[in-house]
């Protein structure tokens, strides 16, 4: 099958990131069915569609018209919700996309020989829920986000609904600002130009606001017009500046244009400062749940250390440490275990301490945690964060994992110390195929 070439196509999954997969059966007797890939297709539609590529063996189509369309497809609210790469299933109703997650996790424990979840806690809201968005610049004068599937291709969005109407107004005004003041597009092919990123952060638990400008290295064009125009809205603006040429919404240099340098928010009483690079559960009302399902687990085992590696912010340390006598961080990002320290200090909290390293060189001479609190990235844990898990066996361990496929791949090994007790699973991120599992590990008798 060629570029530009259509074909109908049965949808009978789909893959990690949302897409609708099926079967291209060959066109003549000597070919070969081909796996198929095509964002916004439902499982169990038929569509008609059109290559537009391949890649890792697999054609990728985009849908020309949906001729079956799903009983639980409807007209999504927001007009870029069937272009844009933010959303994935918007045109999905959305208890049906509770129940196809419930199903994608439990397909994949199933292949790892676990149980299903017990519960799939959905969404309080499935719109208006980011705390963040890192707005990219297009080199064709977008700003938006990008394409699904696209590196160098942007949606120049006009609204987004998962964000708050006080966000979305920043990002109106911050755009016209942009246009004003002709301020170039960093191209990500060429590596010219200027504008990379406009990341809005919203305090949830506080009402504060934070919009950070990311550039090249240079003068920010009419950065007092920006001011005039977003410090009603905004507790705090920065302008940030990369050094380096890869596609991360992160900054080496930060430059206070406005307001207090400090962004907070507000979980269960806590307050934490969040550094412009640091990460922060981008659903603050479902992590809140995250983090009380947490506690529940740590109140069975009773634990008197706890242990709370990938603690980012601090976060879950802080908020767990009335439940035991010490909580102890680790963290790779300084610029989070600074910001943990402060968060700690600012609490109240005085049995908490915090360590910048890798997860994987922790050594454990000092360290004898009863429990411990994995929350690591996608890619799921180190091997030697897991050797280390053997051999040191904490009694209880509370795996906190937004890749349900790393965690299920590292609990092929885990069960060699451990056995499996229950997870819960946590929907943070309405319209995606993302979703935060929550399992309890307890240590085998030895």
């Amino acid at each position: 099958m060629k570029y530009g070439d259509e074909t109908i196509l049965k949808i009978t999954s789909v893959d990690k990131k949302g897409r609708g997969t099926g079967k291209v059966m060959p066109t003549d007797k000597q070919g070969k069915e081909r796996d198929a890939v095509v964002p916004f297709a439902l499982p169990g539609e038929e569509i008609r569609g059109v290559c537009v590529g391949r890649r890792n063996g697999k054609l990728k189509l985009e849908v020309k018209e949906v001729l079956t369309p799903s009983p639980d497809r409807i007209k999504p609210p927001c007009p870029h919700a069937l272009t844009c790469g933010g959303c994935a299933w918007q045109h999905l109703d959305y208890p049906a996309q509770v129940e196809l997650k419930r199903n994608q996790i439990n397909q994949a424990f199933g292949r790892a020989g676990l149980p299903p979840v017990r519960e799939m806690i959905p969404a309080e809201s499935p719109f208006r829920y980011r705390n963040r968005m890192d707005f990219c610049a297009g080199w064709g004068g977008e700003l938006g986000l990008k394409k699904p599937g696209r590196w160098n291709a942007y949606v120049d969005l006009g609204e987004c609904h998962l964000v708050s109407p006080g966000m979305e107004e920043v990002f109106q005004r911050a755009k016209k600002c942009f246009q004003e003041s002709g301020i170039e597009h960093y191209d990500a092919k060429k590596h010219t130009g200027h504008l990379r990123y406009l990341v809005i952060r919203e305090g949830v638990g506080t009402g504060e606001r934070m919009a950070t400008v990311l550039t090249m290295p240079g003068e920010l064009p009419r950065a007092d017009q920006l001011v005039a125009a977003l410090s009603p809205l905004c507790t705090t603006i920065y302008h940030g500046v990369s050094q380096r040429f890869a596609d991360l919404s992160y900054a080496d240099d930060f430059h206070l244009l406005h307001g207090k340098p400090e962004f907070e928010e507000e979980v269960l009483g806590k307050r934490f400062v969040i550094h412009p690079n640091a990460f922060f559960q981008t659903n603050t009302v479902m992590a809140t749940k995250l983090v009380e399902q947490t506690r529940d687990y740590l109140a069975e085992a009773g634990p008197r250390s706890l242990l709370d590696l990938y603690c980012g912010t601090g976060l879950f340390g802080i908020c767990l440490a009335d439940t035991v006598e010490h909580v102890f961080g680790v963290e790779i990002e300084d610029a989070a275990v600074q910001s943990a320290r402060a968060n700690a200090e600012r609490n109240g909290v005085t049995n908490i301490r915090f360590e910048t390293a890798k997860a994987e060189d922790l050594i454990w001479s000092e360290e004898q945690p009863d429990a411990v609190i994995i929350d690591p990235p996608r890619a799921g844990l180190h091997s030697r964060v897991i050797r280390t898990l053997l051999e040191k066996r904490p009694p209880t361990l509370v795996y906190v994992s937004c890749n349900y496929q790393s965690l299920a791949r590292d609990w092929a090994d885990l069960s060699e110390g451990y056995d499996w007790v229950e997870a819960k699973a946590f929907d943070l991120f309405p319209h995606t195929p993302h979703v935060e599992t929550v399992a309890l590990l307890k240590a085998k008798p030895t």
